[in-house]
């Protein structure tokens, strides 16, 4: 984790900090993984556990950025151990961490506003030259190259998406339809462009703007998503593993699905924001700020610590229990040929617990389903998933397509079994070289 102004690379005094995977990766052949979705590294570490290489990872799973410059808006971080009642302008600093850390594990999505959003590079390279309302289209993250002896930036498709996507559904108004944005996404991963001057970002753009399919869908996905409660994260339903979320009837009734954070504001980031793809679509929705889910909206509460929002949020609901399993000593005395024997056995006790915790259930369930194993469900990372069916396309074969993978296989992750981290792309590199690409571009004119 880093605390530091953001000012030295971005100025953005309205964020208080990111959090991302340090890296991410596929899974490929595993039965627990879904080798057409991106997984975190912390996620993909416990999927692979018995297939340990520690050349392989990051050095640490999640990468956690703290922004200094809040003080310029008379804002104040709180510390619990500052021996201090917290004040009206502060924020628990323990909140906007465990905020992070969660985007860090995998609640992260793919889709956004790649090429409207006002702090995007790709929207400043495309400013005035193709309509702005043409750019008002949701995509996954596109597959990008800066030549930076040249300037030219160069788009040749999209990535696969983050598996946080693969459990999003989104209801488009106009047709009065849900959409599986499963499906939306491999459809759009299969436009691709091979040519290098095709690929030019103008000509990039303009043709995915003429392909009907596609670019209808990426704009329906942009006015669905510009209103409100439109989005849902749907939980994967499992009879492998016995769950707190069927045996207990608030858990069952309330969380069969949790509403995303959609609406007008989202999509338009001021100029002050710092640029960060697939945020907007990565919190939950507002209704959730008074629930024990309240960690992941997207703004922080002022004036509160972190332990009284826990207690106000769960003494609205019913008490959770769960149990855990724990080898506990026995001293057992048994008479053996009339003399007595001491002796020590270990046995599984069950301990039941009540479930209170800032990771709201609902956040918790969004964690189990993309993969983790938890207290409410443990899974011990053998539950066998469903797998989707990724349609063949031209553009799993070229280049910008050829993200990493990992399988099961024990030979070494640096041979030849493909094995090769897919480092995440640093925001701030990326902003740098996309502007001084358009910089240039303009040199060059």
């Amino acid at each position: 984790m880093s605390y530091y102004s953001f000012c030295l690379n971005y100025c953005s005094n309205s964020t208080y900090g990111w959090g991302s995977p340090s890296s991410q990766f596929t899974l490929i052949s595993l039965n627990q993984a879904d080798s057409n979705f991106i997984y975190p590294q912390a996620l993909a570490k416990q999927l692979r556990a018995p297939y340990p290489d520690s050349s392989t990872w990051a050095t640490y799973d999640i990468a956690i950025d703290i922004n200094h410059d809040i003080y310029l808006n008379d804002e104040v971080f709180w510390f619990n151990s500052s021996n201090s009642e917290i004040n009206e302008n502060q924020v628990d600093i323990e909140c906007v961490i465990l905020h992070q850390m969660i985007h860090g594990l995998g609640m992260l999505s793919s889709w956004a506003p790649y090429f409207s959003d006002r702090t995007s590079p790709f929207q400043q390279l495309l400013e005035g030259i193709i309509p702005s309302d043409n750019l008002k289209i949701i995509t996954p993250n596109p597959n990008w190259l800066v030549r930076q002896d040249a300037g030219p930036a160069f788009i040749t498709g999209f990535q696969p998406n983050l598996i946080f996507d693969k459990f999003l559904d989104l209801f488009i108004p106009a047709k009065n339809i849900t959409a599986d944005l499963v499906e939306y996404s491999f459809d759009m991963q299969g436009f691709c462009i091979v040519d290098s001057q095709k690929s030019f970002i103008v000509n990039f753009m303009n043709s995915f703007l003429n392909n009907a399919t596609q670019s209808s869908r990426a704009k329906s996905m942009y006015v669905s998503m510009s209103t409100p409660k439109t989005l849902l994260f749907q939980y994967v339903h499992s009879i492998e593993n016995p769950s707190v979320f069927y045996t207990d009837p608030y858990l069952n009734a309330t969380y069969p699905s949790i509403q995303l954070m959609t609406g007008p504001e989202i999509l338009s980031s001021n100029q002050e924001s710092y640029y960060r793809p697939g945020i907007s679509t990565s919190h939950v929705d507002d209704d959730y700020m008074n629930t024990p889910d309240f960690l992941m909206v997207h703004t922080f509460s002022k004036g509160r610590t972190m332990e009284s929002l826990i207690e106000e949020a769960y003494s609205n609901i019913p008490v959770i229990h769960y149990t855990t399993t724990v080898p506990k000593e026995i001293n057992i005395t048994s008479t053996v040929n009339n003399t007595l024997i001491n002796r020590t056995v270990t046995r599984d006790e069950t301990v039941q617990h009540v479930y209170k915790s800032a990771i709201g259930p609902g956040i918790l369930r969004i964690l189990e389903t993309i993969g983790y194993s938890t207290v409410l469900t443990n899974t011990n990372y053998t539950t066998t998933i469903v797998k989707t069916n990724k349609p063949d396309t031209p553009c799993d074969d070229i280049d910008g397509n050829s993200y990493s993978g990992l399988t099961d296989n024990i030979m070494p992750l640096s041979s030849t079994s493909h094995g090769v981290m897919r480092s995440s792309i640093n925001i701030i590199t990326f902003y740098m070289l996309v502007t001084t690409a358009l910089l240039l571009s303009f040199i060059h004119h």
